[in-house]
């Protein structure tokens, strides 16, 4: 047993006939003898840590005795890994040209229970994952190097097994995302592209970056089967900071006096006026509101083929319950996939790879700001006085708002479920047409179909007597394409590689909806049992379409000096005539130091130097019809469907545009054991699609015009290092980081600032989320009203418009990573860790809680003003809306931006390999099991819960939530 490519011995590589599970470790010297073996033909397998595995066939004949010599290859790291460039090309990292980083399927499958968002980050350098909502299977954003548009989409392209995945379904109720139906233990590996040298290939569709996912295959050899179990429980550990019965009561009596609190406030909320405050309740929302949810998983996969056919097979079923009451929150997946390849003649392969799943998220306003979403009205707007149920387990009446917006009520006679199938298939011609010439061919479908259901029930909606809405949105987004690839070798020292090729895409929309009420009773939920409708059925549909013909070329001279050029010409139909189509250029160069004959600096391994400049596109987050001259038909004339102008043609609107500039070193040292990169960018977003107003004479609000720029800049560093490896021994880490910063350089013709009034505008010479509000100074000793500072950095109670400045924005400055796994024979513990700093967040949520409203407040309002010379940080208790000669200190000031820098332990894992003899006496080719913890632990600077899904502007956002999983894999 040696290394090949020193030759060493190995001891202690495990030796195993899986067939029959019997095997060896190798001794001091590098020997295995496996006794008593039957005659047969069986599959050796030799695994060790920090080498790939290897597989050979033997044939024992009867009182044979045969000897097989091993030779194990040490992993793939640094340059010398494989990564996937698009359209089916592959490149060793020392190849490319691009900023590419790669997540691989160790890293995947480190977090099985988690959707792409969570795998992604704080895991590349550059990329910044913010969620939607912290409820189970909810969406979230990517953004790479930066937002570069302004009204257009800043969403990366997501491109899995060759199709290009839509965003575009209109669902209702909560945000999702299409890939939250694929299953992490499918995946293979995941590459994002960032700069234009790796993702001009993909041309008007990749100013945003590229993310390529692509799932596992079969292979030759027996099939293998393997089973995965897994078990948790998710709950949130934080709360907000809330008052309790005593210091509200004191809160409310100090704004309003005794005697409206009593008569007013607390008769509102059910009790006689004169009930002593102490026999009042003292009630805990949030204890209510927040309750351990389950979770729960199960899946297989199977593998095998022989030299013709290869095949792999996956199904799993999903569980989750979000950490709320009575099950408001509950969300279940179901996925299969069959992934197969033939091979039918010596130069036809064709692969097929399809996927179905389902999602079904139930719950009741997940995320929002209103009076009747049972997260935020629980939280806050319900005073501590307040409870749920009477004591004969009836609804109480008398919550804050109204007897129908009881939080307990609209939890349980209100039912919203929304359903998803998306299906997801390629299917991928290969033809050999020369040793260095082949032609591919692939027709790839995502197929969506959501189904939105909201039924409120008689008790609920006793107005109209219950009412139901439905919905349903379907998308056909389908992509073809066909390429010719090349690649050859000329003199031994000149590698040419590219490809041409063509591709068509077409997205197909189509969604209708009704409302019905009057069912009289609860029974029959479904539309025939309604007595009437409310209003009119509404129904769209919608598409665009999409041509293209692309090219890229490689050359490599000696292994030392490469060039790469690309070039892609976009036509797409959500533009006008004139500017239908888009040249998006590429090249970039790479030089290979440590193979030059002066560099010796043994402790290299390898070393590159690589600039790249590129231009990429972008026609994402406009309707697919903005550059043509329509007509509204939604309106209606004397009780008849009326037509009237409602946009005006633009034929000059055509794409936005990104030039990205990046420089980059990748290195590896001490033969691999510490790699990485650093990347240096600069990237201008130009002609974007902005709205430019016009005069209320025109008859129309505005036009879409090309207009603006914005520029994104930073520095990215990765690093990955192999601290310790001994024969049962292996210690790794990796960290990544990244600073960028972003601003707005031009707006439309003439213009400084877009929503001019808004806390966060649009302005030229501030980054794109920057805010612009008022200056709080603080509280004033002797009366306890609030102060401002004015234009001139003078005090004033009064701020009008001309006061306000803009404050950093709500972007992360730096973002990043950090894990480090360490495994000592079978056991493994891993911790990864992801950090934000630089960004402000406005706190809405808590901003709301801060005056005396008959609400709840903020626990930190305790410590307000009491009295002349106090110096306290919150002015005094005054009614909602009447603050003497002062602006409310619930006014958008400085006061509520928080920054919301933190560091969190993302996941934590420990787990433990079952030896295989031991296995193998189960009948087993492998077991482990696991224990793993998600978002157990943060350290954070804002006030609130858990970061992560709020965003620059928090407002009823439902938390990001704490979860525990046991697992099982076993390997039949």
């Amino acid at each position: 047993m040696t290394d090949s490519e020193s030759g060493a011995t190995l001891p202690g590589v495990n030796v195993v006939l899986q067939e029959i599970n019997e095997g060896a470790a190798a001794n001091a010297e590098g020997v295995y003898v496996i006794e008593n073996v039957p005659a047969g033909t069986y599959t050796l397998q030799a695994t060790f840590v920090g080498y790939n595995a290897f597989e050979t066939q033997v044939t024992i004949e009867p009182n044979q005795r045969i000897k097989q010599n091993i030779e194990l290859s040490p992993e793939t790291v640094g340059l010398d890994e494989v990564v996937v460039t698009g359209y089916g090309q592959e490149q060793t990292v020392g190849e490319l040209t691009g900023s590419v980083s790669n997540i691989s399927t160790e890293e995947v499958e480190s977090v099985p229970s988690q959707n792409i968002g969570s795998v992604l980050q704080g895991r590349t350098a550059g990329t910044q994952v913010s969620f939607t909502s912290g409820n189970p299977g909810a969406g979230f954003n990517i953004d790479i190097r930066g937002d570069g548009s302004i009204t257009g989409s800043n969403r990366p392209l997501y491109i899995i097994d060759g199709v290009q995945v839509s965003f575009d379904q209109n669902v209702a109720g909560t945000d999702r995302s299409p890939l939250n139906g694929l299953n992490n233990r499918d995946i293979a590996s995941i590459q994002v592209l960032k700069d234009a040298a790796a993702a001009a290939i993909y041309g008007a569709q990749a100013a945003n970056g590229v993310v390529l996912i692509e799932t596992k295959s079969g292979r030759s050899g027996e099939t293998r089967v393997s089973l995965e179990f897994e078990g948790g429980v998710r709950y949130q550990s934080d709360r907000w900071d809330l008052m309790n019965r005593d210091e509200w009561l004191d809160f409310q009596i100090e704004a309003f006096g005794e005697s409206v609190t009593r008569n007013s406030i607390v008769a509102g909320y059910g009790y006689d006026p004169s009930t002593d405050f102490s026999e009042l309740r003292d009630y805990n929302w949030q204890e209510w509101l927040f309750e351990p949810g389950a979770h729960a998983s199960v899946g297989f996969s199977a593998q095998g083929g022989d030299e013709n056919t290869n095949y792999y097979l996956s199904g799993n079923w999903t569980n989750t319950g979000g950490a709320m009451t009575a099950g408001a929150v509950d969300y279940r997946q179901y996925s299969v996939r069959t992934n197969v390849s033939q091979q039918f003649t010596p130069s036809l392969d064709i692969g097929l790879n399809l996927s179905l799943s389902n999602q079904r998220n139930e719950g009741v306003c997940q995320d929002g700001f209103f009076i009747n979403c049972p997260f935020y009205q629980a939280i806050g707007e319900e005073a501590p006085i307040s409870f749920p149920y009477n004591e004969d387990g009836t609804y109480n009446p008398n919550t804050e708002q109204s007897s129908l917006t009881n939080p307990a009520l609209v939890l349980n006679e209100e039912k919203r479920v929304n359903r998803v199938t998306q299906l997801l298939g390629t299917l991928e011609p290969t033809y050999q047409i020369t040793p260095w010439l082949s032609a591919e061919g692939s027709f790839g479908l995502d197929w969506q179909h959501a189904k939105d259901r909201d039924y409120e029930s008689t008790v609920r909606n006793p107005g109209q007597g219950a009412a139901l809405d439905r919905s349903q949105n379907w998308i056909t987004n389908i992509t073809l394409n066909g390429t010719l690839n090349a690649n050859r070798t000329f003199g031994d020292v000149h590698d040419v590689s590219g490809l041409i090729g063509t591709e068509y895409r077409r997205r197909y929309e189509d969604d209708n909806g009704f409302d019905v009420v009057g069912f009289g009773n609860d029974f029959l939920d479904v539309a025939n049992a309604a007595s009437q409708a409310d209003g009119v059925p509404t129904g769209f549909n919608d598409e665009f379409r999409q041509l293209s013909y692309f090219g890229r070329a490689n050359y490599t001279f000696d292994q030392r000096y490469i060039v790469t050029l690309s070039g892609r010409f976009d036509g797409s139909s959500r533009f006008g005539d004139q500017k239908r189509w888009g040249f998006f250029p590429a090249g970039s160069v790479a030089w290979r130091v440590s193979e030059e004959a002066f560099f010796n600096a043994d402790f290299v391994s390898d070393l590159k130097v690589r600039v790249s400049y590129g231009i990429t596109g972008n026609s994402a987050g406009i309707d697919d019809f903005q550059n043509r001259g329509l007509y509204s038909i939604s309106d209606s004339y004397s009780g008849r469907t009326g037509i009237r102008p409602d946009q005006l043609e633009n034929a000059q609107l055509s794409w936005e545009e990104k030039q990205s500039t990046n420089v980059g070193v990748d290195y590896a040292l001490f033969n691999g054991r510490i790699n990485g990169n650093l990347n240096l960018y600069r990237e201008i977003s130009d002609n974007l699609l902005l709205d430019r107003p016009l005069p209320q004479s025109s008859g129309f609000g505005e036009i879409t015009e090309n207009a603006g720029k914005v520029q994104n800049q930073g520095i990215e560093f990765e690093l990955e290092t192999i601290n310790v490896q001994t024969e049962n021994f292996r210690w790794s880490t990796s960290f990544n980081v990244s600073v960028r910063q972003n601003e707005v350089k031009e707006l439309n013709r003439g213009q400084e600032k877009l929503d001019d009034g808004d806390i966060l505008p649009t302005a030229v010479g501030q980054p794109l989320d920057a805010f612009e509000t008022e200056r709080w100074a603080g509280v004033n000793p002797a009366d306890g009203r609030p102060m401002y500072y004015d234009a001139d950095g003078n005090l004033t109670y009064q701020p009008d418009t001309e006061d306000r400045v803009f404050f950093d924005g709500g972007e992360e400055d730096v973002v990043g990573g950090f894990g480090t796994t360490a495994s000592y024979k079978g056991f493994s513990l891993s911790a990864f860790f992801d950090f934000s700093y630089g960004q402000h967040a406005l706190q809405n949520t808590l901003r709301s809680y801060s005056i005396a409203f008959g609400e709840n407040a903020w626990g930190k309002l305790a410590d307000r003003w009491s009295g002349p010379g106090d110096i306290a940080e919150w002015p005094r208790s005054e009614p909602f809306g009447s603050f003497d000669s002062a602006q409310s200190p619930d006014a958008f000031s400085t006061y509520w931006l928080f920054r919301t820098q933190y560091v969190r332990l993302k996941n934590l894992q420990l787990s433990y390999r079952l030896p295989e003899s031991l296995a193998g006496r189960a009948g087993l080719r492998g077991a482990r099991i696991y224990v793993e913890g998600i978002n157990l632990l943060d350290w954070q600077s804002a006030p609130g819960i858990e970061p992560g899904a709020a965003g620059a502007f928090e407002e009823g956002d439902y938390p990001v939530e704490q979860q525990i999983n046991v697992g099982v894999e076993l390997d039949l």
